[in-house]
């Protein structure tokens, strides 16, 4: 499939959108990459990295005959933007997202954007606890899925298109109803970054300089940014209390075979988490 843009807009120039970037402008995919964000220190930083050809601070200028409209922010920045460019899109743009919840997102940027504006929702299972366009690569996405979303409204051309950009960003494609991807990652995701933070949270300050590897392993999610994960976990909230009444549920029964020094039905669960381990 023929994939070329003359103008891409990268609303959030950090790891992911830094990332996407990179790739767009050494693949030539597009003419120009223009960067987007209120913090001049972080569009310095991009144009160094290679990530954009250009940094601009007014977003609605920013965005203004361009072809590829990429929307790289926490959650509720994403729809405050959407709300601020509608009316300065041009028919035929092509608009995504890489946010961690999509129901939410794509039924707000569905309502709000013009016909023919094209949106279409994306979430890469890729990225790092470290944040930051300097953090950037290319080839960041190298063998991760990346759920791309479709509706009833979704156009096709631009959802076959938004599938070969992440084809070719290196990731493994699935398209999947919205809500059932926010079920999907709260639990294989959101969960896990809840569990991560409470565990931490558990453990007495003086303890944690004898933390070892295996505790640092377990943990290294909970060093993300507080305020990109209240963005995540309130937007898909429900999911996510499901998600944890479940856990509750499998903890509960580990609890009460210590307790009750139920050694066999101990083995038994210990044993089916490694097994499930081992098959991913």
């Amino acid at each position: 499939m023929r994939l070329k843009f003359k103008k891409t807009v990268i609303v959030g120039p950090g790891l992911i959108g830094g990332s996407i970037g990179i790739f767009l402008r050494e693949s030539k995919i597009t003419s120009s990459v223009v960067g987007v964000t209120r913090h001049k220190d972080t569009l310095s930083k991009a144009v160094k990295k290679g990530a954009i050809d250009k940094a601009e601070i007014d977003l609605k200028k920013a965005v203004i005959d361009a072809d590829l409209v990429l929307i790289a922010t926490p959650v509720e920045a994403l729809k405050k933007i959407i709300r601020e460019i509608k009316n300065s899109l041009k028919p035929g743009c092509i608009v995504f997202d890489v946010g961690s919840t999509k129901r939410e997102i794509v039924l707000h940027a569905e309502k709000m954007l013009p016909g023919g504006v094209y949106f279409v929702g994306s979430h890469p299972m890729a990225g790092s606890e470290k944040t930051g366009v300097e953090f950037a690569r290319a080839d960041l996405f190298n063998g991760s899925i990346c759920f791309i979303t479709k509706t009833k409204t979704t156009n096709k051309t631009a959802i076959l298109m938004i599938n070969e950009l992440w084809k070719r960003l290196g990731a493994k494609c699935v398209e999947i109803d919205p809500c059932a991807h926010d079920d999907i990652v709260a639990s294989v995701s959101h969960l896990p970054h809840l569990i991560s933070a409470a565990l931490v949270n558990s453990v007495p300050a003086e303890y944690l300089k004898f933390a070892g590897a295996g505790f640092k392993d377990s943990t290294r999610i909970a060093a993300a940014s507080a305020e990109i994960w209240h963005d995540i976990t309130l937007s898909n909230r429900k999911a996510i209390l499901k998600q944890i009444k479940r856990f509750e549920s499998v903890l509960k029964k580990l609890k009460k075979s210590i307790t009750l020094k139920q050694g066999e039905q101990l083995i038994r669960q210990l044993d089916q988490a490694k097994k499930k381990r081992q098959s991913i």
